[in-house]
């Protein structure tokens, strides 16, 4: 678990002898998983032992989705999800894009280019790739300096996200996406990063990242849903509006739990759960897609029912349900818990995901075209949507983050 060990093992949430007992149990299951994919690969007419791995994976069927739920080996990590999430494909119909890009971007001072290098070493300040000195003392250079002691994702993470934010402009750069790139630039190479970029922002998490967050409204509103029929003892206590108010499943307004949840989304649970916890699940994102992301949200309720229906104190929801994710160190058992037959969550489907997207959207765009003829003004909802992530959550370096909340949340 070369990638895993360059983080911190020990965390506010996870002991270091926790961790090394978990380790020492995941070592060898590693061991084991990767002689079976070698099998697999050989049986499909693949080299397992391929100078730098392989680059092509078996056709996607039962078999490898089995496969991928139990975890794709470290080493082929990132050519698996290139793989399966199609990123050649994008590729190759964009030859030569990234470097146009990457041209266009060279000393580009705008304000997306300002928010990027204020993000830019804070990205995972406690990985030896993005910090090569990660004592305090590090942290109190000046920019110049900083960027003089650049290690070379660094660099490569710049790159990324200015080519990101002039490709896209629609979203520019938002905070999370510093994150979301710099992972992938641990498995890729800094082009196939960026598209893979692409492909998470717009295939799995439509929306999310732009502006106005509706796409986070949108899933968080479907997540909502998701647990009021799958988890109703949960959903009696971060259902409402913490005052004892219902939820109204046609207003705008989205219940305050959401400050936290949207926050897993937005990072694909990265600074939520452990690191190979965060691993394991892009396996399957990757793999079979956005209803992952729902699947595994679920269960972290699930796994924290019995904290969370303990709690009387509506406002001590936010620590809790903060809480919970970031003790979840056996990454194997997030996922067997997810997809067990009795109590899981592998029945959710993509078109069950799709569908609620699209009906949440046309709620929206409905209310859109109400104002926009005229006559009709904004409703406290409609405000409410755009309120209720503090405008754009300080995402995109233009509103604060509902201070009303900000002794409450836990700083990721």
């Amino acid at each position: 678990m070369l990638t895993c060990r360059r983080f911190r093992k020990q965390t506010q949430y996870v002991t270091l002898q926790e961790y090394d007992e978990w380790n020492t149990r995941y070592e060898e299951t590693l061991r084991r998983r990767r002689g079976k994919w070698e099998i697999l690969l050989k049986e499909s007419g693949l080299s397992p032992s391929s100078e730098g791995g392989p680059v092509r994976f078996p056709p996607k069927s039962t078999k490898v989705k089995r496969y991928v739920r139990k975890g794709i080996p470290p080493e082929w990590r990132g050519a698996a999800w290139f793989w399966y999430a199609g990123g050649q494909k994008v590729l190759n119909k964009h030859p030569g894009l990234y470097d146009e890009l990457i041209r266009k971007g060279n000393g580009l001072v705008s304000p997306d280019s300002e928010l990027i290098e204020r993000d830019l070493h804070r990205t995972f300040p406690d990985n030896i790739r993005f910090k090569p000195d990660a004592s305090s003392g590090a942290q109190r250079l000046s920019k110049i300096q900083q960027q003089q002691m650049e290690t070379p994702i660094v660099q490569q993470l710049r790159r990324v996200l200015v080519a990101f934010s002039l490709h896209v402009p629609k979203v520019g750069y938002c905070q999370s996406l510093n994150f979301l790139a710099g992972l992938l630039l641990l498995f890729m190479s800094e082009e196939k990063a960026f598209w893979m970029l692409y492909i998470l922002t717009h295939t799995h998490l439509p929306g999310t990242h732009e502006v106005n967050l509706e796409g986070s409204s949108v899933d968080q509103w479907v997540l909502m849903m998701s647990v009021r029929e799958s988890l109703p003892g949960i959903w009696a206590k971060i259902g409402g509006d913490l005052d004892g108010s219902d939820f109204d499943p046609d207003s705008a307004r989205l219940p305050p739990v959401t400050l936290c949840t949207s926050s897993w989304f937005m990072s694909g649970f990265i600074g939520s759960l452990p690191i190979e916890s965060v691993l394991r699940v892009w396996d399957c994102l990757f793999y079979e897609g956005s209803k992952t992301l729902f699947r595994i949200a679920l269960t972290i309720f699930k796994t924290g029912e019995p904290q969370i229906r303990a709690v009387n104190d509506p406002m001590e929801i936010f620590q809790v349900v903060q809480t919970i994710p970031r003790r979840l160190i056996d990454a194997g058992a997030i996922i067997e818990a997810c997809y067990r037959r009795r109590n899981g969550f592998g029945h959710i489907s993509q078109e069950t995901i799709d569908q609620r997207r699209q009906d949440r959207r046309d709620a929206f765009a409905a209310e859109r075209a109400a104002i926009a003829k005229g006559g009709v003004r904004a409703s406290k909802d409609d405000q409410a949507l755009r309120n209720h992530f503090g405008g754009s959550l300080q995402l995109h370096g233009h509103h604060d983050f509902s201070r009303k909340f900000k002794k409450i949340l836990v700083k990721t």
